[in-house]
């Protein structure tokens, strides 16, 4: 096992984490990445709400930058079951699981709500949305149930065992990271492209309230307990 951990380091987990997103596997963080390109796409497309500044860095790249450490920190915390604090988090799941769910929801209403409700400027403010997308990345992390590649079969065994925890729990961090690439790629691209589609400008508002819905699904599905289903579904894609 120590010659094979030589293998499996730092980049290579993000690599894998990474590549994970671009291939067969993505069936399984279909549980996320569906609802973080809603949350991205509706914060774009609110800032019209607000004569806010509307840009790609500011309205799309600097969430998902402060998006990928909350999601990266709970996500290797959770998978460190080898030290007392992955065991509790992972024992108060279903706890924490019904918190993020309710974030989450306060979060979908945060993207339809501006030009109706201020809001308290949140979106007119880079700190408080980051501080949003960094709390909203953990809740992500918190309803997450990973398909266990082979990359992270090993990170997860390593991660179990309380003399190799805190290795397993940093190449989780940088398989996460990688996850977190592959979103923010792909939600970068997605709102580049949409902005330049003549119907989409015309009614930024469609787009915005269609973001918040789909934000909105995914609290629903957790608070309900219907997850689970969710992610069967697309499994059964990979099983076949």
């Amino acid at each position: 096992m120590g010659g094979r951990a030589v293998v499996i380091g730092n980049i290579n987990a993000v690599g894998s984490g990474f590549s994970s997103f671009f291939s067969i596997w993505q069936v399984c963080i279909l549980q996320i990445s569906p609802f973080f390109l809603a949350y991205v796409v509706g914060l774009y497309f609110a800032a019209d709400s607000l004569n806010a500044e509307v840009s790609l860095g500011g309205r799309v790249v600097l969430p998902a930058f402060w998006f990928t450490p909350g999601f990266a920190v709970v996500y290797a915390l959770l998978t460190m079951t080898g030290l007392p604090i992955g065991r509790t988090l992972v024992f108060n799941l279903g706890t924490l699981g019904f918190i993020a769910g309710t974030y989450i929801l306060l979060a979908s209403l945060l993207i339809v709500l501006p030009g109706r409700v201020d809001v308290a400027g949140l979106l007119r403010r880079p700190l408080a949305l980051a501080v949003v997308s960094l709390v909203l990345g953990s809740a992500f992390a918190l309803i997450y149930s990973p398909c266990i590649t082979p990359a992270l079969s090993e990170i997860m065994g390593m991660a179990g065992r309380p003399e190799t925890a805190v290795r397993g729990g940093t190449l989780a961090f940088f398989y996460a990271f990688g996850i977190c690439l592959g979103l923010t790629v792909t939600g970068t691209t997605l709102v580049f492209l949409l902005a330049r589609v003549g119907v989409v400008e015309r009614h930024p508002g469609i787009i915005k309230i269609a973001s918040s819905l789909v934000l909105a699904i995914l609290a629903a599905l957790n608070l309900s307990g219907t997850m689970i289903y969710y992610k069967a579904f697309f499994l059964g894609f990979l099983v076949g």
